[in-house]
């Protein structure tokens, strides 16, 4: 399914849940970048009931999805978030539920009251770890990215260590104006994903999931 940036995906935004059917079981592992609130979460164990390793750097809303998730021993919150490098960073939350939190935002003021420090992991080293000890073939079912400009660090880091081969599916949000040169990061992001993977989805610019090319549904 393919469409513009026009605004139509927002009529079909659950397709980030529900495209993945014959593709996602009780026996699949989904890393998210940018937990948030649990939305995409709750949907995904409504789904596919499956092994889930959610990345939240805001430890407020981490410690509340910890919460909200402690009798699900499948889903296990890091209060963290993933870049192309670690570091921590200072960052002011921002929007209704923090949901337009960005590292890449400027502060309103360097005084605010309103910032908070998050720490980013290294990316690379992540997916390495989890590969070697939360997977028995080293594969990952599904990387679920929404993290508010992140996806400009974290996917070029993966395609340039040779890394996407290791995600059945892939998909992520755009978040265009926060970072510089973001639409010739993009471009380049879907040539790199090209190279291993096929369209599960596609919405330029909005949201997209991509498919291992050779990987047979279940």
């Amino acid at each position: 399914m393919t469409w513009g940036s026009d605004g139509s995906f927002w009529n079909v935004e659950k397709v980030r849940h529900t495209g993945h059917k014959g593709l996602l079981n009780s026996s699949s592992l989904i890393i998210e970048v940018g937990g948030n609130r649990g939305h995409d979460t709750v949907e995904f164990i409504r789904l596919y009931d499956p092994w889930i390793i959610s990345y939240e750097p805001l430890v407020s809303m981490a410690k509340n999805l910890t919460e909200q998730y402690k009798s699900n021993s499948k889903v296990k919150i890091h209060p963290y978030g993933l870049g192309s490098y670690a570091r921590n960073l200072r960052i002011e939350p921002h929007d209704y539920g923090n949901a337009g939190t960005s590292i890449f935002r400027k502060l309103s003021s360097e005084n605010s009251s309103q910032i908070v420090q998050v720490e980013l992991l290294d990316i690379v080293k992540v997916i390495q770890d989890i590969r070697q000890t939360k997977t028995k073939n080293g594969i990952i079912d599904l990387l679920s990215i929404n993290c508010e400009g992140c996806e400009f660090e974290i996917l070029p880091a993966l395609i340039l260590n040779n890394m996407t081969q290791y995600f059945r599916i892939i998909q992520f949000a755009t978040h265009l104006g926060l970072v510089p040169e973001a639409s010739c990061i993009y471009c380049q992001i879907e040539l790199g994903l090209e190279v291993t993977h096929q369209h599960l989805f596609h919405y330029t610019k909005l949201w997209e999931g991509w498919l291992f090319k050779n990987k047979k549904k279940n």
